[in-house]
């Protein structure tokens, strides 16, 4: 294992600086130029960058430090080196659930400072009475805007994203659904306010109610009356943790116990209610916004099955919208293990009048969306780095050939966290051939399934970091009692 890294020169070091900084503000927010780098050059980089980022980053992060100490790593020789640094996805909810229960967000926030160069640990958050007035009072008082998860496991994970964060998520949304590939950007493409059609909520530490604000200043570009929601309100993190609870107690067959405070427990009612009304009240809003928008510039962003049901009944009814033509929407994931219709895109794209869907992969613990082309292929930006795990021993497989395994990342943007993580996703990349799309990225095929799926709903990771070390580093990170 390299303890070293190897010299780099100083253009590529410069390279990888400004990768890391402001990748869009570096390649002129021009698509076809990102996807159109020699392969070897972006690794070279990405190699740079990751050697900068952990001299940087493991004085920052403390169960970073646990990691590369315990197993002594202080450089990366190769891009694999990285693969005992690549941190599980299931990290981010390592904390004791009681936590939560007893309302101790002080210690939540020692938690959460231990995973991120930020400081939640010197906010003062003892007045904080639920999970949403805890987020909020990070949010306002550091530079983070922490990311919760829908819980669908029975736990919500926390990650410590930032605002900047996701500030570079979206605008790689714009970057990449505003123009075509092949050419130079379009005036306005980038710098034109655009409508953002978001059947989501106004707000929230979820993905659901997170992005909106942010698509208001890439894609709006401030302007408040362009960007629609269904929900002109906040996703509470407290209900969504209740409904994470509810789950966890079911699967476990005493749906009586649930070990959430009694006042939270007593909005079970609101929750299901407004579970229960959401596909109406998304209906309702799509079709206003057909009529409303008709002709004009759009961005729709949401889950591909919401869009599937609205667009289905819409047809069934006789609508069908009518945007500019240069509009988009992106659907994506939102419904884990829920099969999507073999007819999905012939019906979006009938209701909403164009010539395909865009879709997107990504994930709340990483900045950058890898889109869809017409060839079936998810593009991975070049500032991101994959990684295709054996499922049995965590180690990486090797960049030839083509290869299924665990995907793993580790995105050089991330502003907040170390950027090395490892998925639930099971990937299939063909590293010899170059998509007939014309793209050099790294391309993904379509069809991503869930780890879990394989193996009968069980999935237990397994890292290349050594066992001691990473039980170490988790022992450090959960060690904070209940």
């Amino acid at each position: 294992m390299a303890t070293t890294a190897p010299p780099q020169d100083a253009t590529t070091e410069r390279e990888a600086e400004a990768w890391m900084e402001d990748p869009y503000g570096y390649f002129g927010h021009h698509n076809t130029r990102i996807h159109s780098l020699e392969r070897g050059h972006v690794e070279a980089v990405q190699l740079a960058a990751m050697n900068r980022r952990l001299a940087e980053r493991r004085d920052q992060i403390q169960v970073l430090q646990k990691l590369a100490d315990g197993q002594g790593i202080d450089g990366l020789a190769s891009l694999d080196d990285m693969a005992p640094l690549l941190m599980p996805h299931d990290i981010y909810k390592s904390y004791p659930v009681s936590l939560l229960a007893k309302g101790q967000y002080g210690k939540l926030n020692t938690w959460l400072s231990r995973l991120t160069r930020h400081a939640p640990n010197e906010v003062d958050v003892s007045e904080c009475d639920s999970i949403d007035s805890w987020l909020v009072k990070l949010r306002e008082e550091t530079p983070l805007d922490v990311a919760t998860s829908s819980g669908s496991t029975g736990t919500c994970s926390f990650f410590p994203k930032s605002k900047k964060d996701y500030q570079v998520s979206v605008m790689g949304l714009r970057v990449q659904l505003a123009q075509k590939f092949g050419g130079d950007p379009r005036p306005g493409d980038i710098n034109d306010a655009m409508h953002a059609v978001v059947p989501l909520y106004r707000d929230g530490h979820a993905s659901t109610g997170a992005f909106p604000k942010y698509i208001r200043e890439a894609f709006c570009k401030g302007d408040d009356s362009k960007l629609h929601t269904a929900f002109d309100f906040k996703i509470s993190s407290d209900l969504m943790w209740l409904a994470a609870r509810l789950r966890a107690a079911a699967a476990k067959g005493d749906a009586s116990k649930v070990d959430v405070p009694p006042a939270l427990l007593a909005r079970r009612e609101e929750w299901e209610q407004s579970q229960a009304e959401a596909p109406a009240r998304q209906m309702e809003f799509i079709n206003r916004m057909v009529t409303q928008l008709r002709g004009e510039r759009v961005f729709a962003m949401g889950t591909s099955n919401m869009f599937y049901a609205v667009a289905k009944k819409g047809l069934e009814e006789g609508i069908r919208a009518s945007f500019s033509p240069d509009s988009v929407l992106m659907g994506g994931g939102g419904a884990k293990g829920v099969p999507l219709p073999d007819d999905l895109e012939e019906v979006i794209c009938g209701f909403f009048g164009f010539e395909r869907m865009t879709s997107g992969y990504g994930m709340t613990e990483m900045n950058s969306f890898s889109i869809l082309c017409e060839h079936d292929h998810y593009h991975v930006l070049p500032w991101v780095t994959v990684f295709q795990l054996d499922l049995d021993t965590g180690q990486p497989l090797p960049r030839k050939g083509k290869q299924t395994g665990r995907a793993a990342f580790f995105d050089m943007t991330q502003d907040s966290t170390w950027g090395g993580l490892v998925t639930g996703d099971l990937v299939t990349i063909d590293w010899g051939n170059t998509c007939k799309c014309g793209r050099t990225s790294v391309a993904l095929e379509k069809k991503i399934n869930r780890v879990s799926e394989l193996q009968g709903g069980d999935d237990k990771i397994s890292c290349a970091a050594t066992p001691q070390a990473q039980s170490e580093a988790m022992d450090f990170l959960t060690g904070l009692g209940g």
